[in-house]
C-alpha cells in the first residue's frame, strides 16, 4: 500500500504554508511518530485562535497524511478561500447559533455526516471539540461538545489522537483579530505542537448511547487534550495558573467575549445574506 496522496492543490499550498509558519514562529512538533501513516485518524485538539487548524495540519502533512479539517461554514462562501477549502477537501461546519441558513441546505447534522464519511474513507480528520475558541481566561480547554465523541463511537477502528498546541495566541487575538507584528520571527515566538498517545475509549463501546455517556466520553477527550497542554505550559502550572478544577463552561461561567462574539456573529450573518442576495440576483 502506497502512502496517502494529498490533492494537487494541497501539494502546492502546504509547503508554502509550512514555510510561512516557520518564518514567523519557532515551530516544535513532538510525538509525530504516533500519527498512523494509513487508516482513519480522529485528531482532537484545543482551540485558541485562527491559526490552530494550520498548526495541527502541518504535523499531519509532514507525516504524509492529507488532513481534513472541519471549519466554520461562512469561510467556505468567501470567493477565493471558499474555493480553495473545497478543492482541498475540507468540511464546512454549520453552527445553528452563528451561521445564516445556507442555500446548500447544510446543517450541523450534515456536517457531522460528512466528517463521518471522511473517517469511513480512512482519512485523517482534525476536529476541535470546543467548537470555538476557548473562553477560559487562562487559555485552557473549556467544556467540549459531543460531536467528537459521536464520531469516535461510530468509528471504533479510528485512532483517536489528543493534540495540544501553544504559541499561536501570542500572534493573533482570537476575537479582536489584532496581530502581534512585533512578535513575529523565529527568535521571538515559539509554537509547540504535541501529539499524545492514542486514546483508549473501549470502555464506552457497546453501551447505550445517552447524553450522559456522550458527556462522559467528551470529558475524557478534553482531559486528554488538557494533559498534553499541561506539558507545554509548565511555567504557568508552576505559577498557579494551571487548569481549573472544574472545566470552564460558558453556560455556567459566562462568556468573557460575549459582546465581541455577538458582533462577529451579526457581521457573519449580514455578509452571508449579502452574498445570497447577489447570488440570487445573478440568476
Amino acid at each position: 500500500m502506497g502512502r496517502e496522496r494529498p490533492p494537487l492543490l494541497m501539494r502546492v499550498v502546504a509547503p508554502l504554508a509550512v514555510g510561512a509558519m516557520r518564518c514567523v514562529q519557532d515551530v516544535r512538533i513532538s510525538g509525530a511518530e504516533r500519527i498512523p501513516e494509513f487508516g482513519p485518524v480522529l485528531v482532537v485538539s484545543n482551540h485558541t485562535c485562527h491559526l490552530d487548524a494550520l498548526s495541527v495540519c502541518m504535523a499531519l502533512y509532514r507525516r504524509g497524511r492529507a488532513p481534513v479539517t472541519a471549519g466554520r461554514a461562512d469561510l467556505f462562501t468567501a470567493p477565493v478561500l471558499g474555493w480553495a477549502l473545497r478543492r482541498l477537501g475540507q468540511i464546512p461546519v454549520y453552527r445553528s447559533d452563528v451561521d445564516h441558513v445556507p442555500a446548500d441546505g447544510g446543517s450541523p447534522a450534515s456536517s457531522l455526516r460528512t466528517m463521518s464519511d471522511a473517517l469511513a474513507a480512512g482519512r485523517a480528520l482534525v476536529v476541535f471539540p470546543e467548537s470555538t475558541f476557548t473562553r477560559d481566561p487562562d487559555g485552557w480547554p473549556m467544556r467540549g461538545k459531543t460531536g467528537s465523541a459521536r464520531l469516535a463511537l461510530a468509528h471504533p477502528d479510528a485512532v483517536v489522537l489528543p493534540v495540544a498546541h501553544w504559541g499561536n495566541e501570542r500572534l493573533i487575538h482570537p476575537w479582536t483579530g489584532d496581530i502581534g507584528w512585533r512578535r513575529m520571527g523565529r527568535r521571538r515566538t515559539r509554537l509547540d505542537v504535541r501529539i499524545g498517545e492514542p486514546l483508549d475509549l473501549s470502555d464506552y463501546a457497546g453501551r447505550e448511547v445517552t447524553h450522559e455517556l456522550l458527556t462522559e466520553m467528551t470529558e475524557a477527550i478534553m482531559a486528554a487534550i488538557t494533559k498534553e497542554l499541561v506539558e507545554l505550559r509548565p511555567a504557568d502550572v508552576a505559577a498557579g495558573r494551571g487548569p481549573r478544577e472544574r472545566r470552564w463552561d460558558r453556560r455556567v461561567d459566562g462568556d468573557p467575549y460575549r459582546d465581541v462574539d455577538a458582533a462577529n456573529s451579526q457581521a457573519v450573518r449580514r455578509r452571508l445574506e449579502r452574498r445570497e442576495r447577489r447570488r440570487r440576483g445573478r440568476r
